[in-house]
């Protein structure tokens, strides 16, 4: 897959913004309609100076024609025609004419009204670039005051692992919606744009936050033309129930998919809290499976407590142990069964700070790891190119060849596997 750095310049005037017909003569998405694009010719360039470059270049228009109104921030957008990751750097310009001159690039331009985009065929993701620019991300409703407040809670929510905040996650985009306080549908595409930028950096190492609000707002992007605001937040109200109906449902399929490796007779090893695990070990015991569990401290949340009280409670015979302790035990290892932060399009496992060393001893011994987690974990982000943030005092990244399997509510997958499914994933999600 390739991934290729271009900048996409919209001209407004009147309130009307400028699209161009590509011509026959350029590389790719001929006779579609774009903006003013150009690549960026090395790592050196500076995205702005391209942008006013293929103004001049493209539309004839000199840098006093011209008035920079916003930069927006970039959008990854996979073309699976091409098997390319476009890194799309958007501006937005005001121009004081109508009048431009078309260079070999474009064959035909016309000023329409942003709400008429849709009605042309344009290159991919021409009104996810065009809506970075159309708004300031950094103006908040009063409606959402309460919401980003309760964001910045679940910012400093260390302890709750994904699962949970996934489900938060859903539960807040959806309130942002339902006390919305948007005149229009549009409005309020871009207030839910603006709250889910906001969860998606309070917890940036978990895939399912960004995932869980790019569906969301993939849906919304999908409806708002045509709809009523209310009806539009109906409509989100009970895809929401539905989504957080169905995160209950794969969790406990990939629960119930991690018995198959739980062992009948031995020791599982077990890094943090994670409900997957701990579903799968209680529908392993209750199955008849004789095993004890070896669950660790977990440092510096010390998750690995909470497990094991729980596990008590299940009647599980359970051995809570430092972190430095791992390598004095795990040779008594059956099987290493961990949950998920992230999964990334390699197979590597985002996870709990020490998982690296555990699973580094655990290949050194030859006994496997599984990771037990919803393919919602996996990271689109990723994906499209854009490391997700991994704060080293919490998490960790295990690579690909340490991992086993990944159990999911598909069933079990190798990490090879993980790529061509976060292309499927990725369809549906709002970048």
């Amino acid at each position: 897959m390739k991934y290729k750095k271009v900048v996409t310049s919209f001209l407004s005037h009147n309130n009307r913004i400028l699209l161009l017909r590509r011509s026959e003569k350029v590389g790719t998405h001929r006779g579609q309609w774009s903006g003013v694009s150009g690549y960026l010719e090395n790592e050196h360039e500076q995205p702005l100076t391209r942008a006013v470059t293929e103004i001049r270049e493209e539309l004839g228009l000199s840098a006093e024609q011209i008035r920079l109104v916003r930069i927006g921030e970039i959008l990854r957008a996979f073309d699976e025609g091409t098997d390319t990751v476009w890194i799309i750097n958007p501006f937005l310009f005001e121009s004081t004419t109508m009048t431009v001159e078309l260079d070999w690039e474009n064959v035909e331009y016309r000023w329409v009204y942003p709400a008429d985009l849709g009605s042309y065929d344009t290159v991919p993701r021409l009104r996810e670039t065009l809506d970075r620019v159309r708004y300031d991300p950094q103006t908040e409703s009063m409606s959402q005051a309460e919401i980003i407040r309760k964001v910045n809670e679940m910012a400093e929510d260390r302890f709750h692992g994904a699962a949970y905040l996934g489900r938060r996650t859903v539960q807040l985009l959806a309130e942002a919606v339902r006390v919305s306080d948007a005149a229009n549908t549009d409005d309020l595409f871009f207030q839910s744009l603006f709250v889910a930028s906001r969860l998606r950096k309070a917890h940036p190492a978990m895939a399912n936050v960004w995932n869980l609000t790019g569906r969301i707002l993939h849906h919304i992007d999908r409806h708002r033309s045509g709809a009523t605001v209310t009806g539009l937040k109906l409509f989100i109200q009970e895809l929401s129930t539905k989504v957080l109906k169905e995160l209950e449902e794969d969790s406990e399929d990939a629960s119930r998919n991690s018995v198959q490796v739980v062992p009948h007779h031995g020791f599982v090893l077990t890094h943090s809290y994670s409900s997957s695990v701990l579903r799968s070990l209680e529908l392993a015991f209750k199955g008849g499976r004789v095993f004890e569990v070896y669950a660790t401290e977990s440092h510096p949340g010390m998750e690995g407590k909470e497990l094991a009280k729980e596990l008590i409670a299940l009647g599980i015979p359970v051995t809570l142990i430092a972190d430095s302790a791992v390598s004095t035990v795990i040779r008594k290892a059956t099987l290493i069964l961990v949950g998920a932060d992230s999964v990334l399009k390699d197979g590597s496992l985002v996870h709990k700070t020490g998982t690296r060393d555990i699973a580094a001893a655990a290949e050194r011994y030859g006994i496997p790891l599984y990771s037990s987690c919803e393919t919602t974990k996996f990271s689109v982000e990723d994906f499209l190119g854009k490391r997700p943030e991994i704060p080293a005092t919490l998490f960790d990244l295990t690579p690909a060849e340490f991992i086993s399997g990944y159990i999911t509510e598909e069933g079990q997958l190798p990490p090879a596997q993980v790529d061509s499914e976060i292309r499927e994933l990725q369809k549906d999600i709002y970048p």
